[in-house]
């Protein structure tokens, strides 16, 4: 195969930069103590709130398959709250408590302050471009839904 090279390469750029992202951003979460999975799921409910465990499973980028231990662990931090659903008690719906709501405008905060860092090694044509191969690369399922529905593709 001729592309070898350029594919592993590419394989490889894309795992260490959604790490090196990673690092970015759970650095600037440490002060709001939260992980960068938590507060994907807080970003959520803001936006989609009041949602099942499947509704919000189907959200999230973070997370492969159910959510549950992650939930249930902010659960047991006071940032989410289980209801049970009004109309069927066998299902719950999950919502941000007074806590997760204030999580929320740090976490906006911490994503602002990287943006900013990203935002000034890229033009907006160079993240224009690269969205549009990332967008390519990830037209299949199973995360091609959940791109979908959060508006990303």
């Amino acid at each position: 195969m001729e592309n070898f090279k350029e594919l592993e390469t590419f394989r490889y750029l894309i795992l260490a930069s959604q790490r090196q992202g990673n690092r970015m951003y759970t650095e600037l979460l440490t002060d709001i103590g939260v992980t960068p999975s938590q507060a994907e799921v807080i970003s959520v409910l803001t936006k989609y709130q009041p949602l099942s465990l499947k509704e919000l499973g189907s959200l999230l980028i973070c997370e492969t398959g159910s959510p549950s231990r992650l939930i249930e662990r902010m659960v047991k931090e006071n940032l989410i709250e289980r209801i049970k659903n009004i109309h069927d008690s066998r299902f719950v719906i999950l919502q941000l408590t007074e806590l997760g709501r204030n999580k929320h405008k740090l976490i906006v905060q911490a994503e602002y302050q990287m943006y900013e860092a990203l935002g000034g090694l890229y033009s907006k044509e160079e993240l224009q471009l690269v969205n549009q191969i990332l967008r390519k690369f990830l037209k299949t399922p199973p995360l091609s839904s959940t791109l979908s529905n959060r508006g990303f593709i």
